[in-house]
């Protein structure tokens, strides 16, 4: 099966799009940031200060940028290349499946051995599997297989600006009437349904992705000339953050402000590359991130894990918290730079390549505007 969208390639097209990469390494310290403050939280008494409460709760937006990135590159592939049927599946099966089911395994095997939590029923382990609830952060992998599944048949009747359009209004209006959806349902398809890892009540996520990719040059072209107008517009999204869970108390990041707040941030965080992109150790720093961030995502708790059980106490104060972030970040990423030295890695933890292009095409865009 194979659909051609008949749209013409912009040069910038065909090019590697650095920053949905530099989108990545935002929503992947934002991840860990929610990760290392709630491991803090738990090993003060389940107490927070006001650092790590609003690392927590700041953090909340990660996870979220993480569906749009994941819509945007499924659709922008589309875009670019078409839709082959076969090919799709091969690769999400082996770079995201695969990996799913090994770290799913290797947490489960975590919780065996230091928490003595000894394997059920084969079909209630099964099932933990399939809802991603074998470790705490492994639900978000089990939403987007679940995209995956209904991607074949969205691809294929949307595949145009117009019906991308379309797609994310609908996409926004389920998302809206699913907030705090509960289906009166008992047993385990209720838990489901009224769970977090229902992927439908993320589907607009997803669909904005989309909505970037079939008008990334629009969107490119607007951000990437207002870096200035858009560091604004995040500063007043985090401000509006910080005023939400202070007024009414802890958020997840199922929020219903995040309609609004997380396709201002990730056009916003696009818009401000230009100018972190100009700090050679900032673009570095941060594209290595992005390059890593689901090896990352998959490896940060297990470390937490670890750091919580064999770390002295003392590490635990405030001011030992943004070095536990550092560590976490520097040990996850060294750890997966070592992996990829191993044959067939890639099953594990999958790592994409970059493209050495010799001008990236933020800075040539930046490069005609300025002349």
């Amino acid at each position: 099966m194979t659909a051609k969208t008949g749209e013409q390639k912009s040069p910038a097209q065909n090019k590697y799009i650095f920053e949905i990469h530099f989108l990545r390494a935002f929503a992947c310290l934002l991840v860990v940031g929610v990760h290392v403050s709630a491991t803090n939280y738990g090993m003060n008494e389940e107490t927070w200060n006001w650092f790590t409460y609003f690392m927590n709760q700041y953090g909340r937006f990660g996870t979220t940028i993480f569906a749009v990135i994941s819509g945007f590159l499924l659709f922008y592939q589309v875009k670019r290349k078409g839709f082959e049927l076969g090919r799709f599946l091969q690769s999400r099966l082996l770079k995201i499946v695969l990996p799913f089911l090994i770290w799913s395994a290797a947490y489960r095997s975590l919780l065996y051995y230091y928490d003595m939590q000894t394997l059920g029923d084969p079909v209630d382990e099964i099932t933990k599997i399939l809802m991603g609830d074998s470790f705490y952060h492994l639900y978000f992998v089990a939403i987007v297989v679940q995209f995956y599944l209904i991607f074949p048949f969205l691809q294929k009747i949307f595949r145009t600006q117009t019906l991308v359009l379309v797609f994310t209004v609908i996409a926004l209006i389920i998302s809206y009437n699913l907030y705090s959806f509960n289906p009166g349902i008992e047993g385990k398809l209720g838990e489901f349904l009224a769970g977090k890892s229902f992927m439908p009540i993320w589907i607009f996520y997803f669909a904005f992705g989309g909505f970037m990719a079939y008008f990334w040059d629009e969107i490119v072209g607007f951000a990437t000339k207002r870096p200035w107008k858009m560091l604004a517009v995040i500063l007043l999204v985090s401000a509006g953050a910080v005023y939400e869970y202070q007024t009414i108390g802890y958020v997840s990041n199922r929020r219903l402000t995040n309609l609004f707040n997380i396709p201002a941030l990730s056009i916003a965080i696009v818009g401000i590359y230009p100018l972190l992109a100009k700090l050679s150790i900032v673009k570095k720093t941060l594209t290595v991130i992005g390059q890593y961030s689901m090896g990352i995502y998959l490896v940060h708790p297990m470390i937490l894990y670890l750091f919580a059980r064999h770390l002295p106490e003392t590490y635990w104060q405030l001011e030992y918290v943004p070095l536990m972030f550092i560590a976490v970040m520097v040990i996850a990423s060294v750890f997966i730079r070592i992996l990829q030295f191993i044959p067939l890695s890639g099953f594990i933890i999958p790592v994409p390549k970059i493209k050495n292009n010799k001008k990236q095409p933020s800075v040539q865009r930046e490069q005609k505007a300025s002349a």
